[in-house]
């Protein structure tokens, strides 16, 4: 069983062994989202993840118009750690 990683350009193709495929319960030839740990390894990002929820939730905001002026969020920012820390613009 071994795993061959090949980096051609900006892209890394991974080729990981059946049994761990199935282990995982990743698709066969599909794409599937990698993040590097703090301890120089990598995980694999579930499509159903928070982060991939919380980005989903805020593209979904976006295309309902929803959005926080730049001015607005470095105003909040600023804040941080004052007396008068501002509430998170909505």
């Amino acid at each position: 069983m071994t795993t061959q990683i090949v980096r051609k350009g900006n892209t890394l193709t991974v080729e990981i062994p059946e049994e761990l495929l199935a282990q995982a319960s990743l698709p066969v030839g599909e794409p599937v989202e990698w993040v590097a740990n703090g301890t120089g390894s990598i995980a694999l990002v579930s499509s159903d993840s928070w982060e991939h929820r919380h980005i989903r939730a805020g593209l979904a905001d976006l295309e309902a118009g929803k959005r926080v002026s730049n001015e607005r969020v470095i105003e909040w920012l600023d804040s941080w750690g004052t007396e008068t820390e501002l509430p998170a613009p909505k």
